[in-house]
């Protein structure tokens, strides 16, 4: 049974690449000429290693990324998270549909794998994935379609199939919540480690 791989775009790790590479080449180098040769250089150099070690790993995870699918099931291996083979039985239908950006009057498409009580198990989003990609699983998945003729919001998937989304994208007010808690706990925590370093009192 032929098995067909399908990859994320890989525009976007180049344009991440990029994005980064700008932001840290003159941010570290205007730091490390103002901390040599007495000041605390040596903190901004294990930083910029550290962040170049994280970039190849990210690198490395996202090359890595792809979702395999047959005529007997799909498996996803995602940038963070791994799905492991989802077999025809257990899938349901196929929904696919046209969705509001955020805040934006621009619809992205999406695909959304579901089980047979609509509970999502693996989704396209349009940032990562082509239209090529979602057509080629429609088609070689022999599972219902369900293809929403006009485009709509979250908020109207999320009462209309309420098991596609994320439990970020079903509770954004907690999700904010959340992403500012841990935002504030990394601030913390590194200026603990420049005090601990030597950096700052």
């Amino acid at each position: 049974m032929d098995t067909t791989r399908l990859r994320p775009h890989r525009h976007l790790l180049w344009r991440g690449i990029g994005a980064i590479l700008a932001f840290c080449i003159p941010t570290f180098g205007a730091l490390i000429f103002v901390t040599a040769p007495d000041g605390p250089w040596m903190v901004v150099l294990t930083s910029e290693v550290i962040l170049l070690l994280v970039l190849c790993i990210a690198v490395y995870r996202y090359l890595r990324t792809g979702i395999w699918v047959d005529a007997a099931g799909i498996a996803e291996r995602g940038f963070f998270l791994s799905r492991g083979r989802v077999p025809l039985a257990q899938i349901g239908s196929l929904v696919s549909a046209n969705v509001f950006r955020a805040g934006g009057a621009d619809t992205v498409p999406q695909l959304f794998i579901c089980d047979h009580d609509g509970q999502q198990l693996v989704r396209l989003r349009g940032q990562f994935w082509s239209e090529e990609s979602m057509r080629a699983i429609m088609t070689i998945l022999e599972a219902p379609v369900v293809e929403i003729a006009h485009p709509v919001s979250t908020m109207e998937l999320h009462r209309d199939y309420p098991g596609l989304l994320y439990w970020f994208e079903r509770r954004p007010i907690l999700a904010y919540l959340l992403f500012a808690g841990l935002l504030a706990l990394g601030g913390v925590g590194l200026y603990a480690l420049l005090v601990l370093l030597g950096a700052t009192s």
